[in-house]
């Protein structure tokens, strides 16, 4: 027997796995992809070993024997072992580690051999941007070429996406309804439902009453989507009059049925209601049945439950048990609070290696919040190794996001320090412009430091004062004292000594040191302000507290000319301000 079908034998014979099959498309499709890089070179550095795991030949258990068959055969070109092995990786079944880069290797893979599900799944990662970057086209491309070999589930997915507009997919209920009833035709129930809800959101009265009658007669049947969607529609108001009591008795006559959503949407009616304690306990109720029947929204938002004490008692662990649960079932959101805990150690024993790894399954979903942290984790070497490249791709990649002006802020702060990339002011300018257009306070300084300095630029004070004037709109005290003191100097700006003193004042009482000696020297002129002795050397010593060392000589002036009982006054009210006020110190470095 040749070595390579006794191989397949072996395969075949420990591990069980069956996959679809497919074919062709209008559109260009990505050149064959090459294969992912895993960490420490090698792909057995994803495999995870079990010592009660029984030992055959080589020192390998059988689990790990399957695995090496099944590989050898897809490096065969055997799509069947190729989609199982993608299947592995995708669900970290099995020796391997969940990785979506080398499921998304290995589905191209059983793909290019012809089987629909592959090709499903490869619309799914383009959909999605998992494993890979997002590709809505292209997407579209690999569901049809399975759809044209017949595949229902296929034709569904196209439905959706021109049913819902999803996805960038602009709305076409004329394709959404060809798909539909494409995929009605092989006996598809799904697909005939799904139609019915076409109608029901159409604007033909007559038709969006057929589909209710659909929806009406599955609901009699005891179909828990047909109940859970009709309370939609009552909640909505769509179709019919838009009653919630009526809404919520088919959302209950859905959860009888055994339906997840329902319960959650239950949960989500409940924390509408009102911030009053029993109605967050009743939709934390909801949220749990419907976690508990795995619907993974309401596990995501029950761990979010937990860890912010809403409804339930605050518990770590819980939150992360909830949202491991959510994670398995692909939720980005919770692959990214997972990340959260193990870098923070809540709920979970701390761990950068685990944080960095939730965080990378996130940021590969598209998720920018875990795109900015792995690019913060990337550049400090925390978790991972340190590496600017990578570091400034998921900047870059967070900054694409609509309005994620902390990732745009970052990648201008690197421009701007030269760090890990060549210094580049203009470049850094226009990155901090995009993040103060999108009303990030520290950019808006930064862009204002750089007018106020003229660093890579020529030095404009009105545009200096524009930036500091918007940060300290937003009550950032640095911004603030810098607005009063151009205001007071009259530099870029009318001067007003009396509105320089309110700005400078605000300042103050949040902390900024340099604005509450600069209060201080107000009170001893006199400027823009009552002058007061006593006020001004409260101030003055307060703006100094950590450089008290030596007694600056203007303090000294002021202690010699006061009365005692003056004195007294001065340093008690001094000491009151220190405790009152406590410094405050605003990083650009985020």
């Amino acid at each position: 027997m040749p070595y390579y079908v006794a191989m397949r034998h072996i395969f075949f014979s420990l591990i069980s796995g069956a996959l679809l099959m497919l074919t062709a498309c209008t559109l260009p499709l990505a050149p064959p992809p090459t294969p992912p890089t895993i960490e420490n070179d090698d792909i057995s550095s994803n495999i995870k070993y079990s010592e009660q795991q029984d030992v055959y030949c080589d020192g390998k258990s059988r689990e790990q024997l399957a695995f090496d068959a099944l590989v050898y055969c897809a490096n065969q070109d055997d799509p069947v072992a190729a989609g199982r092995l993608a299947e592995m990786y995708l669900n970290g079944e099995g020796v391997v580690l969940r990785n979506s880069k080398v499921a998304f290797y290995w589905f191209s893979k059983a793909a290019e051999g012809g089987l629909p599900y592959a090709e499903i799944q490869m619309g799914h990662f383009y959909r999605d941007g998992f494993g890979v970057e997002k590709d809505i086209r292209r997407a579209v491309c690999w569901y049809e070429k399975a759809a044209y070999q017949g595949d229902a589930t296929a034709m569904i997915a196209l439905g959706d996406l021109y049913a819902k507009g999803w996805h960038g997919v602009k709305m076409d209920r004329g394709k959404a309804s060809y798909w539909y009833c494409r995929a009605a035709s092989l006996g598809s129930y799904e697909a005939e439902y799904r139609k019915a809800w076409l109608l029901v959101r159409g604007k033909n009265h007559h038709r969006a009453e057929q589909g209710l009658a659909t929806f009406i007669a599955a609901a009699k049947q005891g179909n828990a989507e047909a109940l859970s969607d009709l309370g939609d529609l009552y909640a909505e108001g769509r179709v019919v009059r838009k009653d919630l009591k009526l809404s919520r008795k088919y959302y209950l006559s859905a959860v009888e049925q055994g339906s997840g959503e329902a319960a959650f949407k239950l949960g989500m009616l409940s924390e509408a209601g009102g911030n009053v304690s029993q109605n967050r306990q009743e939709a934390a109720r909801w949220f749990m049945i419907a976690a508990e029947r795995d619907y993974a929204p309401a596990q995501l938002v029950l761990g979010n439950l937990y860890r912010d004490g809403w409804g339930l008692e605050k518990n770590y662990q819980e939150a992360a048990f909830w949202y491991t649960k959510a994670a398995d079932q692909g939720i980005a959101s919770a692959e990214s609070e997972l990340g959260d805990l193990y870098h923070s150690g809540r709920g979970v024993t701390r761990n950068l290696q685990e944080a960095a790894r939730h965080y990378e399954i996130a940021a590969e979903s598209g998720l920018p919040y875990a795109q900015l942290i792995l690019g913060i984790l990337y550049q400090d070497g925390r978790g991972v190794s340190e590496d600017m490249v990578k570091s400034m791709r998921w900047y870059k990649a967070a900054s694409k996001q609509s309005g994620f002006s902390m990732a745009e802020f970052r990648v201008g702060r690197r421009y701007a320090t030269g760090f890990g990339l060549p210094k580049d002011l203009k470049e850094a300018n226009r990155w901090y412009t995009f993040a103060a257009n999108h009303g990030l306070a520290l950019a808006e300084i930064e862009l204002a430091e750089m007018y106020y300095f003229g660093r890579g630029m020529d030095q404009n004070s009105e545009e200096a004062y524009r930036w500091y004037h918007k940060a300290a709109k937003q009550g950032h005290s640095y911004a603030q004292y810098m607005v009063g003191l151009m205001i007071l100097e009259g530099n870029g700006v009318a001067e007003n000594p009396a509105k320089a003193s309110i700005w400078i004042r605000n300042a103050a009482y949040q902390g900024a040191r340099q604005a509450q000696y600069q209060l201080g020297l107000l009170y001893l002129n006199g400027t823009g302000i009552v002058r007061s002795d006593t006020q001004a050397y409260a101030w003055l010593k307060t703006g100094l507290i950590e450089q008290m060392d030596q007694t600056p000589d203007v303090l000294k002036a002021l202690i010699d000319k006061m009365t005692p009982q003056s004195r007294m006054r001065a340093v008690a009210l001094g000491e009151q301000y220190t405790r009152q006020y406590p410094a405050v110190v605003h990083s650009p470095q985020f």
